[in-house]
């Protein structure tokens, strides 16, 4: 089990950083350009200009000194001369300098008695000419110390017009775009692992004070290319065929659900709200409200969230069934406006603009009145009321209504935000009756529980889209072989008119 959960977090983890991937980029950009900046203005070349010399004595026949332990010593001399600050005072005022502008490197070859001169300077001419001046200074500033031995030059002096280290823009560059990236990742992955939200449906009734409702997978924005280009969504209604038939079953999954609650134990009045914004609580009324009129309910929606109506937009209605509420409640109990639903009609209370007076509407006698009305001559009353989170609004409508289902959307609210929630529902009367667990991922889900919806999305659910062996619906819900083989042989999906 703790394998499998690990899975789990891992596929959460990478869908969070995925979603920064911008952040990511950016800022990785960023660091490595500002590190080429600096690197920059802090670089200054070096130039190196080098010699080797072998040590020799004025009065050996041979040339060269034959005694190794004798060779040792005048080496050690000659390193002491070279590197005195007497000389390179004497080398710097030939050259009319206050001081000696070179780093001075003396290296001896082991158990040899050749020695090699470098001189070091901000530029090739001048650790060029600092080393010819140390090689003629020396013989007249240390003649009683060096007594017989001289130097002789083994290899001329080199003149090097490269610096000693090529700047490299580039490599610098990549290395801190590299190191940035991979601490923004492992940081974004940190912050999603520590982070305390629903991750999975089996932490729903593990970390929330409700049960499971139902889950609704994730469904994409974009129908395909072309419609990701031209920026034209999705519309998230059961009976359109962009939709999956997972999505479509849930939603009338849903359905059975407050029917039989509804015959059961009563309720009429059903409150869909969540604990804060984008988790998907409109397109759930919209669709359950459909679901109910389309099977031959007579069902009122009524846009609870005055202050950012967008039920008109989910559904597509036209502007002429939208109403100032306000104006509408005034003027009596008018009938709302209706749409067709496929051959029946769905009853709409549907904001016309914005109204930061939504709180005065709301809690008006007009709209308690107009409830009351509504219940004689309603099966259902679906209100899409706002989050429960910093707005009051809610608070009056959960007075209002029988029951409310919380809309909980994966990996987005933190645990206890939704528990606050939920105990502000129960407070008011409007008792949750579960969560409806919202945009699950099929990754994680798929090595949890084994089952996935598979999307095919109104293309004909042939051999790619099928849900046969990949996409059938497993052990949870029970749909096996009979719909993959069914939709598999058909190529396309039913649509039901009623069930």
């Amino acid at each position: 089990m703790g394998e499998e959960y690990q899975k789990i977090d891992i596929h959460t983890i990478r869908r969070d950083v995925l979603k920064e991937w911008w952040t990511i980029l950016c800022t990785a950009l960023a660091t490595g350009l500002l590190a080429v900046s600096v690197a920059s203005y802090l670089y200054h070349p070096t130039f190196t200009s080098s010699s080797t010399f072998v040590i020799t004595a004025k009065n050996n026949n041979m040339g060269v000194v034959g005694n190794l332990a004798q060779a040792t010593e005048l080496v050690e001399t000659f390193q002491s001369a070279l590197n005195s600050q007497l000389l390179k005072k004497e080398v710097a005022k030939e050259y009319g300098l206050e001081s000696f502008p070179g780093t001075v490197k003396i290296a001896v070859v082991p158990e040899t008695n050749l020695l090699t001169l470098s001189v070091t300077s901000k530029s090739p001419e001048w650790s060029y000419r600092l080393l010819k001046g140390l090689m003629a200074k020396y013989p007249e500033t240390f003649e009683n110390v060096l007594g017989d031995a001289v130097l002789e030059i083994f290899e001329e002096p080199k003149f090097s017009a490269q610096a000693d280290q090529v700047f490299s823009g580039g490599q610098i560059f990549l290395k801190f775009f590299g190191i940035s990236g991979a601490a923004l990742v492992l940081l974004f992955a940190v912050l999603s692992y520590m982070k305390d939200t629903v991750k999975n449906e089996s932490e729903v009734e593990k970390k929330l004070d409700t049960k499971l409702f139902a889950t609704l997978m994730h469904e994409p924005t974009y129908r395909n290319l072309k419609a990701r280009i031209k920026r034209k969504r999705t519309r998230l209604l059961f009976m359109e065929p962009a939709v999956s038939f997972g999505f479509d079953e849930t939603i009338k999954k849903i359905r059975t659900k407050l029917t039989y609650r509804k015959s059961g134990e009563g309720g009429q009045v059903f409150l869909v709200t969540s604990a804060k914004r984008q988790e998907g609580k409109s397109t759930i009324a919209a669709n359950l409200a459909l679901a109910l009129a389309r099977r031959g309910e007579k069902v009122l929606l009524i846009e609870g969230e005055l202050r950012r109506p967008q039920l008109a937009q989910i559904l597509g209605v036209e502007d002429e069934m939208r109403v100032d509420l306000q104006k509408f409640l005034a003027d009596g109990q008018k009938p709302a406006p209706q749409m067709e639903v496929e051959p029946y009609r769905l009853n709409l209370l549907l904001a016309k603009e914005p109204n930061s007076r939504s709180s005065e509407i709301l809690s008006s006698e007009e709209f308690q009145n107009y409830l009351v009305e509504r219940r004689k001559d309603m099966d259902y009353i679906i209100i899409d009321a706002p989050p429960v989170q910093k707005r009051s609004d809610t608070g009056v409508l959960a007075r209002l209504a029988d029951v409310s289902i919380l809309v909980v959307r994966e990996n987005k609210t933190l645990a206890i935000d939704i528990n606050d929630s939920i105990d502000m529902l129960n407070e008011y009367g409007a008792k949750v009756l579960g969560c409806v667990f919202n945009d699950v991922h099929a990754g994680g889900n798929l090595i949890r529980s084994g089952y996935g919806y598979g999307y095919g999305y109104g293309y004909g659910y042939g051999r790619y889209y099928g849900y046969g062996r990949y996409y059938g619906y497993g052990r949870h819900y029970g749909y096996g072989s009979y719909y993959g083989n069914y939709y598999n042989r058909k190529g396309s999906r039913k649509k039901e008119e009623k069930e």
